[in-house]
């Protein structure tokens, strides 16, 4: 699931938002997040890389093929929370950061999360609460040297969220793809025509 815009009338860049699904695209999300949490706003390390990178989904955004924005998306029983969103220096003057916002908030949508939730810094509340966002309750909290509050959002999840009752191959599709056949399912052209080897447990002696 990719976003293409462009405005030839106006030159316009061309802004791409996709998930993250190779190691390289892996690599300039960690890169973005070190030149922005750590390098402007003096994250350390160890603050900014907490564990939770391969735990998560990350979101990637382009500006005519450069890495100018990155999220990571990580999964809860009945929510997805939205964190570590950067927008590097040169690209915020384009209005990049709410649609990028709202690209999350769709994609958590259409893999059946009804709620977005996300720790948003003291400066960004006001931008929040114009797209939906609500306090989850008014006690701000501090982490990394900066005060923040907690939000959330009701999602539209379309009828079509996947189930435990969809179609396996769909499921089997990349995840900001599952409305588009995958590799997989042109892999059904060939049946399943690979002899099996009997499977034999190993035991102790």
């Amino acid at each position: 699931m990719t976003v293409q815009t462009t405005d030839r009338m106006s030159n316009r860049p061309v802004v791409t938002i996709k998930l993250a699904s190779t190691s390289d695209e892996l690599l300039q999300c960690y890169a973005l997040r070190a030149a922005v949490f750590m390098g402007e706003q003096q994250c350390p390390y160890w603050e900014e890389f907490d564990g939770n990178d391969y735990s998560a989904s990350h979101l990637m955004l382009y500006v005519d093929g450069e890495p100018a924005a990155s999220m990571r998306v990580r999964w809860f029983q009945g929510f997805a929370k939205l964190e570590r969103a950067i927008i590097l220096k040169r690209y915020r003057s384009l209005g990049l950061f709410i649609p990028f916002v709202e690209w999350a908030r769709d994609f958590a949508a259409k893999k059946g999360y009804p709620k977005a939730y996300l720790h948003g810094q003291q400066r960004l509340w006001e931008i929040f609460e114009r797209q939906g966002f609500r306090k989850v309750n008014e006690a701000p909290f501090h982490f990394s040297d900066h005060e923040y509050g907690a939000f959330a959002a009701d999602l539209d999840v379309p009828a079509e969220a996947p189930t435990v009752f969809t179609d396996p191959m769909v499921l089997n599709r990349p995840e900001d793809q599952l409305d588009r056949a995958g590799i997989l399912e042109q892999s059904m052209e060939r049946g399943a025509s690979n002899p099996h080897t009997e499977w034999t447990e190993r035991r102790a002696n």
